[in-house]
């Protein structure tokens, strides 16, 4: 499966949900995928609506992670909290801030 492939199919969810904004993270973006890569879809809105996840998934035959930006974003904020409370540099790698580097909304 290709980028543009998966991005025409991601187009769909937007027919059925309006409220929410689709990317697409991780090795499908830095061009780095290999058949077994999974899809990393990023949501921003309506976090956790499981609805919505699974019909996401259901879209694909190969394995997808569903990353909620408003719950991904919460964490490392706490995170940044505690290392900034402990003197500990804050962690400019996260996850969080590693999908917010390389998302590609659609």
């Amino acid at each position: 499966m290709k980028l543009n492939d998966i991005i025409t199919i991601l187009k769909q969810v937007y027919n059925k949900y309006d409220n929410i904004r689709l990317g697409i993270a991780g090795s499908y973006v830095n061009g780095n995928e290999q058949s077994s890569s999974d899809i990393d879809v990023v949501i921003d809105g309506d976090s956790m609506r499981v609805d919505i996840m699974e019909y996401i998934k259901s879209l694909f035959d190969i394995t997808v992670d569903v990353l909620w930006v408003d719950l991904m974003k919460k964490e490392d904020d706490e995170l940044d909290r505690f290392a900034l409370e402990n003197g500990l540099p804050i962690n400019k790698y996260s996850a969080y801030k590693t999908v917010m580097r390389e998302v590609r909304w659609i």
